[in-house]
């Protein structure tokens, strides 16, 4: 058999369309069915049942998708303790974390972080799913609960706040219609909403704060902003000077990333922002 089919096993099982896999390894979805196939060949088994969901692994696929991960483990620890023995600031480092965190408060900075270390390839990717270390989806993860995967390292980032935001030529009296998240993302986000204001509902829902934060600005209700991004809109005011909720900010990394010199530089320099910009985060500086 051919080890490196391997890869295509482990990527329809994570993707469960030839398409999709064949996107994620960078080729065409006929390679993908011809590599399964050819590793289905080899070992005497079928390993994945095409149904209308998809490519489900059989119980023999399910013991390939497992040996492939352990694989696919060793061979990114291999390549972490190889490029930690360079002690060069060099090299690509993936950020998840919500798009508001970025836009606000990481990426003003940045600047200055590439011009001390100019080698470095940051990417940026915003999701509302939370990204796998150990798949290596990320490098570095923001998130607003610690991590409690096993093999991820933490480092708590601070506090963050959240208010009511109206726009400031709006006055909707004490039921105003509501912004919320979309029911399949949070609905526990739109029952707080819906606590603060008794008999108010929601009436548009939006995937991102940055759509939430344009719904609102708009005139179309009262929304939950991040007081970082709220306060410094001209066009907002809080309903109520205190915020009403408050949300811990840590960032993770996988246990064998965690020591490599790039990744250290990226873990401090968000460590030195999240610190410099606590009032804002906390919802403490007066609007602007």
């Amino acid at each position: 058999m051919d080890w490196n089919d391997l890869r295509f096993v482990l990527a329809v099982a994570r993707q469960r369309t030839l398409a999709a896999a064949g996107q994620s390894l960078g080729v065409d979805p006929t390679t993908v069915g011809r590599r399964i196939i050819s590793l289905e060949t080899a070992l005497g088994a079928r390993l994945y049942d095409r149904t209308g969901d998809g490519y489900l692994p059989t119980a023999a696929g399910h013991a390939a998708v497992a040996r492939a991960e352990k694989m696919e483990q060793i061979a990114l620890s291999l390549a972490d303790e190889i490029e930690g023995i360079d002690g060069r600031v060099a090299g690509p480092v993936q950020i998840t974390a919500l798009d508001a965190l970025f836009d606000a408060i990481v990426i003003p900075h940045v600047g200055a972080l590439l011009g001390g270390y100019p080698e470095l390839e940051l990417t940026f990717s915003s999701a509302v799913a939370t990204a796998s270390l150990e798949r290596r989806e990320a490098d570095v993860a923001i998130r607003t609960a610690r991590p409690q995967e096993p093999y991820a390292v933490a480092r708590h980032l601070g506090r963050a706040a959240m208010a009511a935001y109206v726009a400031v030529d709006r006055d909707f009296g004490p039921m105003p219609p509501l912004v919320g998240l979309p029911r399949s993302d949070d609905n526990s986000f739109s029952r707080a909403l819906e606590a603060l204001f008794p008999g108010s509902r929601v009436v548009v829902r939006a995937n991102a704060e940055r759509h939430m934060l344009s719904l609102v600005r708009a005139g179309a209700g009262v929304g939950l902003i991040d007081c970082f991004v709220g306060d410094r809109d001209p066009a907002l005011r809080r309903v109520w000077d205190e915020p009403v909720s408050r949300y811990d900010l840590w960032a993770a990394v996988h246990v064998d990333m965690h020591k490599l010199p790039r990744v250290r530089v990226v873990m401090d320099f968000l460590s030195g922002i999240f610190a410099e910009e606590r009032d804002r985060l906390e919802g403490m500086q007066a609007s602007v």
